[in-house]
């Protein structure tokens, strides 16, 4: 079945699942969805019994982090546009709908910029542009350019696009390359009418140290490695990526030898 959104993520706050799914309902206005969640588990007896019955509603077993575990989701998805989100939060009223709304009025190449929060008020309109980020002040960041941490985009261009660059582990530094690339081939970016996703911000958490240590071994040094020179030609990539990175990631899932 076509869709008109699909919804990916990575999970594994399985607890948050069902008020994620239903935030959607009263998101989404009258267009047709699916939300796909990949992540640790072996099946339906691992996710919510609610959702069983949900057809729009697919979970892939996966233990890679995050960013190769979305691209493996969007993989499977069959929307005309397609976002992603986190499942420590939950899409407000009429939300999505608004933002597709403003997004069928754009050429493919262009993206939103779903705005959030976490846990404090949604940041002003110059939080979304790339060089009031100071680790983002780099020579192959493009002058104005925007960042969308979250973004909706055209799913078949995300494909062109190759997607996430899945040397990263997290979902962030991927998600500044992938906006980047974006407006280097001519894209532009707008943001959500309004707030579009209300997410909750625990950094002490057991669940977050894995992210945290992704950021500082692994993404960051990357990043700093690969825009400390000039990008402005770096625009697709292999969208088969995502199958260089770790089957078990490591900093997440303990791998046991036998």
């Amino acid at each position: 079945m076509k869709y008109d959104l699909s919804i990916v993520l990575p999970g594994i706050r399985k607890q948050n699942w069902i008020a994620l799914y239903n935030s959607v309902i009263e998101s989404i206005g009258d267009y047709s969805w699916e939300m796909i969640i990949s992540g640790p588990g072996s099946g339906p007896e691992d996710y919510p019994p609610e959702l069983n019955s949900a057809t729009n509603f697919t979970f892939i077993q996966g233990f890679r982090a995050p960013a190769p575990t979305t691209q493996i989701a969007a993989t499977h998805a069959s929307g005309e546009y397609f976002t992603w989100g986190s499942d420590d939060g939950v899409f407000l009223p009429n939300a999505l709908k608004d933002s597709l709304d403003l997004l069928k009025t754009k050429s493919r190449k262009d993206g939103i910029i779903m705005r959030y929060s976490e846990g404090n008020p949604m940041p002003g309109d110059e939080y979304w542009i790339a060089e009031t980020h100071k680790d983002l002040r780099l020579p192959g960041v493009g002058t104005g350019y925007y960042i969308a941490p979250v973004g909706m985009y055209n799913l078949d261009y995300f494909r062109e696009l190759g997607g996430w660059d899945c040397r990263y582990e997290h979902l962030n530094m991927c998600c500044h390359d992938l906006a980047f690339r974006l407006q280097n081939d001519g894209g532009k970016l707008y943001l959500s009418p309004g707030e579009v996703l209300k997410c909750s911000w625990t950094p002490q958490s057991d669940e977050h140290i894995p992210i945290h240590r992704a950021y500082i071994e692994n993404d960051r040094p990357l990043w700093d490695l690969m825009y400390n020179e000039d990008q402005s030609n770096r625009i697709k990539i292999d969208y088969d990526n995502w199958k260089d990175s770790q089957e078990v990631w490591d900093k997440r899932f303990r791998v046991i030898n036998e």
